[in-house]
């Protein structure tokens, strides 16, 4: 295992809510692949009605809702249109037909409609990330992370937590890739904090550690994941993997 390897460039995994029923994508070839999933969404259309909706009805959206969780994205996508053609200064519409064209790997009509929406509301935190969520699935990770820092900037701590998305994540993770192992530390932490027992995050923050040859500190972070997940025979093969490699290092600066 070489000490500045990168981690595996993979879909992230977000939490789960009722709109979420797809089934997430599972692979077995790493453990990086293996814990990742499908991006989801966040947004909750019954609390729209009352918070945002105002008077608009949302049957259409509630009926394309449930049309995605029985993965009928087609005809989900038709409802969604038709309450953007009846409703065009509404955000919830352009997002759920960005989410929709996103669901079916249509990326670049997800971000068109992302930005529709995020042109009518700034402030609506779900399609600025799935904006950032796109461009780091393209490997883009200078502009993934100015539209991550700008939800940062935009948003405050308790948004940001109540959002799930854990943006300090994403951007630790863009750091990582951009080689600002460091940066990406700092972010990590942040992002721990949010999750002290997501897999994921402990997963990718000891990587890091290893590109920042804080051994010690990775193999704490890998004990703590086990914890976590103590079942998964992949993040203990891993362990072991980097605990050779580890006891290998310490031998040689003994030498």
């Amino acid at each position: 295992m070489s000490e500045k390897k990168k981690i595996s460039k993979g879909k992230v995994e977000t939490k789960k809510t009722a709109l979420e029923k797809e089934t997430d994508t599972k692979n077995s070839e790493s453990p990086s692949k293996k814990i990742a999933s499908k991006p989801k969404t966040k947004t909750e259309t019954k609390s729209h009605k009352t918070e945002e909706l105002g008077n608009v009805d949302d049957s259409l959206l509630i009926d394309g809702i449930t049309y995605i969780e029985q993965n009928k994205l087609d005809t989900a996508l038709e409802c969604f249109d038709d309450f953007c053609k009846k409703y065009p200064d509404s955000h919830f519409g352009w997002y759920y037909v960005g989410y929709t064209k996103m669901l079916q790997n249509k990326k670049k009509d997800a971000m068109k409609n992302f930005k529709k929406a995020s042109k009518i509301n700034n402030k609506f935190l779900p399609s600025l990330y799935y904006q950032g969520l796109l461009e780091f699935e393209n490997n883009d990770f200078p502009k993934a992370l100015i539209i991550f820092d700008d939800i940062m900037e935009r948003f405050n701590s308790d948004e940001l937590k109540d959002s799930n998305f854990n943006i300090p994540y994403f951007i630790a993770i863009c750091h990582h890739y951009l080689g600002n192992f460091q940066r990406a530390e700092e972010y990590f932490l942040f992002a721990y904090n949010l999750t002290p027992e997501d897999p994921v995050v402990l997963y990718y923050k000891g990587f890091n550690e290893v590109a920042l040859k804080n051994y010690d500190f990775a193999a704490e972070t890998f004990k703590n994941l086990l914890y976590v997940d103590i079942n998964n025979q992949q993040f203990w093969d891993l362990v072991k993997g980097y605990m050779y490699f580890y006891h290998q290092h310490e031998e040689e600066k003994e030498g």
